[in-house]
C-alpha cells in the first residue's frame, strides 16, 4: 500500500527517522553507562516497546497497571510502573501480574506500600519499589529526606516487597536551554540532601531513576541516575522541536490530512479537529497553533473543532486546492497516540507497517 492510498486523517511514522531516534538515545545511554528504560505510554505499542528493546533498552516504563497489562501480555517482562498504585483492588492486579514478569513500582506514600505489600504476601510474589522524589516539580514524590527514609523503611520492614531505590521526574525542565541550566542545579542540590539523608540512614539505594526527553542528553549531568526514562524521543513533536530538544527532521510522527474546504477568505479547514490532535497546548514559543504544517510553516493550525482543523493561511504565498492533502506535526505526541487506533509505520511513500494501538485507554 502506498501512502496516497490511505484514508485521512492518518497517523503516520516515518520508520527512517524513528529508527535513527532509537539509535541516537541507546547510543548515549551505552556512552554514559546509563540504562535506557523508555515510557510506552508515548506510543502504547508492543511492537515498538520491542524494537525498543532490541535497539539497547535494559525494560520498559509504563505509567497505568492497563498498560502493564498489554506490554506483559505482549512479552514484555521487566516493567516499572511510574505510577503510585493504591487501593487493594489495584494492588491485587499488580500482585497477579508480578507472576508473569519483575515488576518495579514508584510511590510516595505509606498507604501504596502497605496495599502493595498485603496484596504480593496474600498472592505469594515479590515486587520492587522505588520511593519517588520531588525535585521541583510538584506533582509527586516525597519533598523531604526524612519522609523519604520513613518511607524506605517501611518498605524494608513489610513483607513481600523490596526498596530497590528512587525515581524522580523533572517535568518542569519543560523551558528553553538556559533555564534548564538553573534548574539542573536546584535539582542537584535537591538530590544531594537525600542522598546523604540514605547514607546516613545506612541504606543503600540500588536504582536512581530519571529523565524525560525534554532531559534526555543531559541526564549523566544528574546526580547519582543509574537509568533514565524518556518517552517521546521515539517520534518527537513540534514542542520538542520549540524547546531545541529536536530538530524537525527528528519528528517521525506527523498526521496526513485533507484539505475539505478553502470557502472562507485566509482559511482552509481539514479532516483532522481535536479528536484527531488533542487540544494541548504548544509549550514553546509564542504558545500559538495546534501542530506544524510541514508543507507550509507559514500557515497556522490557529483552532481545532472536534472533527475541523482550521488553518490561517493568510500569511501564506501558498494556493490551497480541496482534496489535496497535507502532514502536519502535532504539539503533543502522546495524546495524539491515545486518540488513534492503528497507526501507519512508512518508508518513503510506502507503507510498511500498520500496528494497533493496543494500550490506547487503558487509563486504569
Amino acid at each position: 500500500m502506498r501512502v496516497h492510498e490511505l484514508e485521512t486523517p492518518a497517523v503516520l511514522i516515518d520508520l527512517d527517522v524513528m529508527e535513527r531516534n532509537l539509535a541516537r538515545m541507546a547510543e548515549y545511554c551505552r556512552r554514559h553507562g546509563l540504562a535506557l528504560r523508555p515510557h510506552t505510554k508515548t506510543h502504547k505499542i508492543p511492537e515498538l516497546a520491542h524494537r525498543q528493546m532490541a535497539s539497547g533498552a535494559s525494560g520498559i516504563t509504563v505509567a497505568k497497571l492497563g498498560e502493564a497489562e498489554v506490554m506483559i501480555q505482549a512479552g514484555l517482562t521487566d516493567v516499572l510502573i511510574a505510577y503510585p498504585i493504591v487501593g487493594r483492588e489495584k494492588a491485587a492486579r499488580l500482585a497477579a501480574l508480578a507472576e508473569r514478569a519483575s515488576l518495579t513500582v514508584a510511590l510516595d506514600s505509606e498507604e501504596a506500600v502497605r496495599d502493595i505489600s498485603r496484596s504480593a504476601q496474600e498472592r505469594g510474589v515479590r515486587l520492587g519499589l522505588l520511593v519517588e522524589l520531588d525535585i521541583g516539580f510538584r506533582r509527586c514524590g516525597v519533598q523531604r529526606p526524612d519522609e523519604a527514609v520513613a518511607l524506605a523503611r517501611l518498605i524494608h520492614d513489610l513483607p513481600n516487597v523490596d526498596f530497590r531505590g528512587v525515581m524522580f521526574y523533572p517535568g518542569h525542565f519543560m523551558a528553553p536551554e538556559p533555564e534548564r541550566r538553573q534548574l539542573l542545579e536546584d535539582a542537584n542540590t535537591r538530590l544531594r540532601r537525600f542522598y546523604d539523608a540514605f547514607e546516613r540512614a545506612g541504606l543503600s539505594i540500588g536504582v536512581v531513576s530519571g529523565g524525560s526527553t525534554p532531559t534526555a542528553f543531559i541526564s549523566h549531568e544528574f546526580l547519582g541516575v543509574t537509568e533514565i526514562r524518556p518517552g517521546m524521543y521515539i517520534f518527537n513533536d513540534r514542542t520538542m522541536v520549540g524547546l531545541g530538544v529536536a530538530r524537525p527532521e527528528d519528528c517521525a510522527l506527523s498526521i496526513l490530512v485533507t484539505v475539505v474546504s478553502t470557502s472562507v477568505s485566509g482559511r482552509a479547514i481539514v479532516d483532522g479537529g481535536s479528536k484527531t490532535f488533542s487540544t494541548d497546548r504548544y509549550r514553546a514559543g509564542d504558545g500559538r497553533g495546534f501542530g506544524l504544517v510541514c508543507e507550509d510553516p507559514e500557515a497556522e493550525v490557529e483552532a481545532l473543532s472536534e472533527e475541523h482543523g482550521h488553518l490561517d493561511i493568510s500569511r501564506s504565498s501558498r494556493r490551497y486546492r480541496v482534496g489535496e492533502r497535507l502532514r502536519i506535526i502535532p504539539n503533543h505526541v502522546c495524546t495524539v497516540m491515545n486518540l488513534h487506533d492503528e497507526v501507519y509505520g512508512i518508508r518513503g511513500d510506502q507503507v510498511e507497517a500498520v500496528w494497533r494501538v493496543a494500550a490506547r485507554g487503558r487509563v486504569r
